[in-house]
């Protein structure tokens, strides 16, 4: 399998993954990924392992066909690629759901001894505080974990924050870790998880869902390596800061409430961005990765012909559409549509309008009076729609 060849060419040349990441210009967790078979490289990226290691393209895929001397093919390579990243998506699929299985058989065995639980307490071996900068990559580091256990909680974040058709279409996450504590085959993670759920606003892959929380992360170690046991966050609103107290040993309590460097803050997103971006060659798409914020987004209450009774009518009508004039992406079935708002000036009414991304032929439209905000029946349907392609602010 293309994990296991990446992994074995890998150690046969000599390289840590931080040391083969470097050479690819990736982060150390994307090549973790690869060799997991939580996601596969573009072609693009294959090649140039391929030259990296001296084996040709057909080496790394398991193809022993393929001649030395014979030039890849992107497109049968793209298409290898494809179909090794759904293999590894049912299997990862099917790890996850033995994964729930042993939770709860795991969790019942702790709710049957909590004696012994609470004398495992009294041992735990503290570790982390102040934070450091990382030499090889500048990056702010609190606590250091092992790459098995920093992969752990990577698939922790992720299967705790999956996508759906109405929240993106990519889930990205990046984590501060604050400190650990370890006692035998016990080990307890706190940290900040930041995740962010991808998808296309204006032709920009945008985070339009997402969000920051203090989490304590309890792992089993085994042979395997780590099995997630439990999740803890804290408590919003009043409860944010009494939950934090109880959940996080006192010196990470006064982490997690004060602000964090703002290179910590910058290096949470850049990595997720990295993510993204992996994403979009995957899919051959060609976008910029940006925050939500940096996009110019257009609103009804910028026409002065849509009146405030249109504006609150369009709010209550609990459309797929965004109220905002823009358009954003959608895969249903696996078919990608896009939804767009605009503001038809001539006709003086708020276009609503679905169409295919790869034929721009529309499947659904509304349009509504800007004055009155009732359905205008004298605006037709158009046979195809265009694109609109944003600008950042």
């Amino acid at each position: 399998m293309l994990n296991q060849n990446i992994k074995i060419l890998r150690k046969q040349n000599g390289y840590t993954q931080e040391t083969f990441a470097q050479e690819l210009n990736v982060v150390r967790q994307t090549v973790s990924k690869w060799e997991k078979g939580y996601s596969v490289p573009d072609a693009v990226m294959l090649e140039k392992i391929a030259e990296l290691f001296d084996v040709p393209v057909g080496a790394l895929l398991g193809d022993t066909t393929q001649e030395q001397a014979e030039k890849p093919d992107l497109r049968q390579i793209s298409e290898q690629l494809s179909i090794l990243n759904n293999q590894f998506a049912k299997e990862l699929a099917r790890k996850k759901k033995i994964r729930k299985i042993a939770l709860i058989v795991i969790v019942v065995v702790v709710l049957v001894i909590p004696a012994l639980f609470f004398l495992c307490l009294l041992s735990l071996r503290m570790q982390g505080g102040s934070y450091e900068i990382d030499p090889g990559t500048n990056a702010i580091v609190y606590c250091h974990l092992d790459e098995a256990l920093d992969d752990a909680v990577f698939a922790a974040i992720l299967d705790a924050h999956p996508t759906s058709e109405s929240s993106g279409e990519c889930t990205t996450e990046s984590h501060l870790v604050f400190g650990k504590a370890e006692s035998g085959s016990d080990v307890t993670v706190y940290l900040r998880e930041d995740y962010s759920h991808f998808g296309f606003v204006n032709g920009f892959f945008t985070d339009v869902g997402g969000g920051s929380t203090p989490v304590v992360l309890a792992f089993k170690k085994n042979d395997d390596g780590y099995q997630l046991i439990s999740r803890e966050t804290a408590q919003d609103g009043a409860d944010y800061v009494p939950s934090i107290k109880r959940l996080f040993p006192t010196r990470y309590a006064k982490l997690v409430l004060s602000d964090l460097p703002q290179e910590a803050v910058d290096q949470l997103w850049d990595n997720q961005a990295e993510q993204a971006q992996a994403y979009l060659r995957s899919i051959g798409r060609d976008a910029t990765v940006c925050r939500y914020g940096e996009i110019k987004i257009g609103f009804l209450s910028d026409y002065n012909w849509i009146t405030s009774e249109t504006q609150s009518k369009i709010s209550g009508m609990a459309m797929e559409y965004d109220t905002t004039v823009s358009n954003h992406e959608r895969l249903e079935d696996g078919v990608r549509y896009v939804y767009q708002t605009a503001a038809d000036e001539a006709k003086q009414c708020v276009a609503f309008t679905k169409f295919r991304f790869d034929t721009n032929k529309v499947v659904e439209f509304l349009a509504i009076d800007g004055k009155t905000g009732e359905v205008r029946d004298d605006v037709p349907a158009p046979a195809s729609a265009k694109y609109h392609q944003g600008r950042l602010a």
